[in-house]
């Protein structure tokens, strides 16, 4: 064991912790939030956790505070794939450890914690067990019976799948915020006298149309709950209303879990922070990462006001502010990535960034790194340019496996996958969603559908050939050199 930190630890995270992930991993069992920088290692930290908590429960590591056996631990993070990650990671850090066979987090995400409550305690509310979720062209073909139930007579459309858009977008918003519809309608039937003394009538007519709407999403709900059926949104504001109304929900997690982990705490809503802390609240040891720089979510609700208030909303025992800890050493990236980076995102006022005292510190080991820019005429030109870049890093010692090319749109896929084939540069294509567009591709699938179903005449229309495919790039203009070599490398 080595003097200043736990060996298994340190094993696990291929050296000594910094003091910063330390003092996040080592902290005592009240409630936390850990503001995290990009590429600091907060899923490692929040593993690396783990093993500490277990091993003070052991009585392997001293501590003044007591520990929590990985089994007693609850982890939740965003999505599917995170939560598959982290529990990858979880397995890895655990195996550090000497336990019992199955002695592991139990590792899940926001609808699933909300699904688990339904299930076990929806008759609190009148819901049986086994209720049905509806997958989203589902909802939307129960949105499209509200046309047949109320007449629309402000809403400046009468297309139907942009109406049905309408109610959906307006009822996952105010699931989102847990506000019910009719709410809407006296907020702003009580703006209408006011609207109607305005120069413009526009403001009226989009309050009107808001009001209509919202009795929509009123009946889109009557018919759901006819069917016996629920969405996602359905589903955790169902939880929040047992959670909040019945405390010994809550109280039967929080004597389950001596320890929960929140990850990625920037992209949940207000709803999924509103469970939380009906379930998890009350001084709970509860400790949140995230970073206030990737609210990739907020277009599908994600506050980033949970993250920055966690400390009120998630007091300790005695009602004071939690502690906030940073994670702000970048084991990723060179120092002078990090400084463009910053020089990039000082340009940005100070209200318009989240957390404007936040700055990632390099890791010595990385080194300086390298900022290069390059201009192109058009993107089959930069796509050869990255190629000849890769080819010359692999001739100067570079393993292909240690390079990768980051493209902002799937589109560029295809320019960048006929580049790498001409100069004979292996690649793996991570996402592929953007190569189903290549020739030789659309034609198999083409073909696919064609055989499934022989009445199908698009399938059968969209064979895409070599030749129109170079027409194509030549009109993006392509120089003829690289489309020479590239049908060279193809044979033609």
């Amino acid at each position: 064991m080595s003097e200043r930190y736990p060996k298994p630890i340190v094993d696990f995270l291929k050296g000594e912790p910094t003091p910063e992930q330390w003092t996040a991993i080592s902290w005592p069992l009240e409630p936390s939030v850990v503001v995290a920088g990009a590429g600091s290692g907060k899923t490692s930290v929040m593993a690396a956790r783990v093993i500490y908590l277990a091993m003070v429960a052991t009585g392997a590591w001293p501590a003044e505070h007591e520990g929590v056996m990985p089994g007693n631990v609850f982890c939740l993070t965003f999505t599917n794939k995170a939560t598959e990650n982290l529990i990858l990671k979880m397995r890895r850090a655990l195996r550090t450890l000497d336990l019992d066979e199955g002695e592991e987090p139990e590792i899940s995400n926001f609808h699933a914690v909300a699904a688990q409550v339904l299930e076990r305690h929806g008759m609190l509310i009148g819901l049986e067990s086994g209720q049905r979720v509806l997958s989203q062209a589902q909802r939307a073909q129960i949105a499209a019976r509200v046309l047949d139930r109320m007449t629309f007579e402000t809403l400046h459309t009468r297309w139907q799948p942009a109406i049905v858009g309408y109610i959906l977008g307006l009822d996952e918003q105010l699931q989102n915020h847990l506000v019910e519809p009719e709410t809407v309608v006296e907020h702003v039937e009580g703006k209408l006298d006011a609207l109607r003394k305005a120069r413009s009538a526009e403001p009226l007519l989009a309050a009107e149309e808001r009001v209509e709407i919202a009795r929509a999403v009123r009946v889109f709900r009557d018919i759901k709950a006819e069917l016996g059926v629920i969405d996602f949104g359905d589903q955790i504001a169902h939880a929040v209303r047992i959670a909040s109304e019945f405390p010994d929900v809550g109280r039967g997690y929080r004597d389950r879990f001596g320890a929960v982990l929140l990850d990625e705490y920037q992209d949940t809503n207000h709803a999924q922070a509103v469970l939380m802390r009906a379930v998890f609240g009350a001084g709970h040891p509860v400790t949140a990462v995230g970073d206030p720089d990737q609210n990739i979510y907020a277009w599908r609700g994600a506050s980033l006001w949970n993250l920055l208030h966690f400390r009120k909303e998630f007091p300790l025992s005695d009602g004071s502010e939690s502690a906030q800890l940073p994670l702000y050493t970048n084991f990723r990236s060179g120092a002078r990535i990090l400084q463009a980076a910053d020089k990039v995102i000082d340009a940005l006022p100070a209200n318009q960034r989240p957390d404007p005292d936040k700055l990632l510190r390099p890791w010595e080991r990385n080194g300086d790194g390298r900022v290069e820019v390059a201009r192109y005429e058009h993107e089959v030109a930069e796509a050869e340019g990255v190629a000849e870049r890769a080819h010359a890093l692999h001739a100067n010692g570079v393993a292909w496996r240690d390079m990768a090319v980051l493209c902002r749109t799937h589109r560029l896929f295809e320019a960048l996958q006929l580049a790498f084939g001409a100069m004979e540069v292996p690649a793996e294509f991570v996402n592929l969603a953007g190569l189903i567009h290549l020739p030789e591709i659309v034609e198999v699938l083409a073909y696919a559908r064609a055989t499934e179903d022989p009445k199908d005449g698009v399938a059968l229309a969209r064979r895409l050939t070599r030749a129109t495919y170079l027409e194509r790039l030549r009109a993006l203009g392509a120089v003829e050199g690289w489309l020479t070599r590239s049908e060279d490398r193809r044979g033609g």
